[in-house]
């Protein structure tokens, strides 16, 4: 029997009680396709803000910075899909990468009421072949897989959606987001962040962490740090010199902030190849 590793594809469908939430960071090195059976989420992805309902799917680019946090009282179900570039390789060799990850680029989609049993039953049928696997499997898999993708470029490309606009407060949090994620590299304080959602910097930073799941600091690091972590993969930069490029004045800070986060120094996850 073949197999197909959890690495490169799994899939899950799981009912969470009233009261959870994401409670870490949560960065991933493949894509993640969420789909809200039931209840009412918000996700925060990088610095954008996106209200999810029943029959929503979210689409999650590997890398990118989100928590989710759940917005009714009672209790929510949901499907997630992880794939990755090597999962999905044959359809880029077809189609091309840059199209068939075009649905990341707005990744909040609300799938038409006539054709939620359609990708219902792409969901179980990779559920069925992702629990009962024999040698057919991962064929079957990707095969659904691609289908499901095409489909919500689809989606995109035609416009069916019908996205529930944010309310003027997630709007100012939102715009406070970009303006960290555009400005890292520079001195931020919590009154700069503040001052772009009009806000006192306490009650910034009691709705910052609300509505994003991430403390003002946290948020900041974890934006600067993604960056650093690209630059050592991809540069042969000086730790010191990516410490200042990403903020950070003082390397040694930036290497405890790195480690405490990461899991790891940096000249290790340089050395590793970003694997922990």
């Amino acid at each position: 029997m073949n197999n197909v590793p959890d690495h490169q594809f799994s899939i899950s469908q799981i009912k969470r009680n009233a009261n959870f939430n994401m409670k870490e960071t949560h960065v991933h090195p493949h894509y993640e396709i969420f789909y809200l059976l039931s209840g009412k989420c918000r996700f925060f992805i990088n610095h954008s803000i996106y209200v999810l309902k029943k029959g929503d799917i979210i689409a999650i680019e590997k890398g990118a910075l989100h928590k989710s946090a759940y917005l009714e009282v009672k209790s929510h179900e949901r499907i997630v899909i992880n794939f990755t570039d090597q999962f999905a390789g044959p359809l880029y060799d077809e189609f091309g990468k840059e199209l068939v990850l075009k649905c990341f680029r707005n990744p909040h989609m609300t799938i038409p009421t006539s054709r939620r049993e359609y990708v219902d039953d792409l969901m179980r049928k990779m559920e069925l072949e992702y629990k009962t696997q024999d040698m057919f499997s991962e064929r079957l898999l990707k095969n659904h897989l691609y289908e499901l993708l095409i489909f919500l470029i689809r989606c995109q490309e035609f416009q069916y959606n019908a996205i529930e606009e944010l309310d003027a407060a997630d709007e100012a949090i939102q715009r406070a987001a970009k303006y960290i994620c555009m400005n890292f590299h520079n001195p931020i304080t919590l009154a700069d962040a503040a001052k772009q959602a009009n806000m006192s910097p306490s009650f910034f930073s009691r709705k910052f962490k609300r509505t994003t799941g991430f403390g003002f600091k946290e948020y900041l690091n974890n934006v600067r740090l993604r960056e650093a972590s690209a630059l050592l993969l991809e540069t042969n930069d000086s730790i010191t010199d990516i410490a200042l490029r990403c903020g950070y004045n003082d390397s040694n800070y930036f290497g405890d902030v790195f480690k405490r986060i990461k899991g790891i120094p940096p000249y290790l996850y340089r050395k590793n190849k970003g694997m922990m």
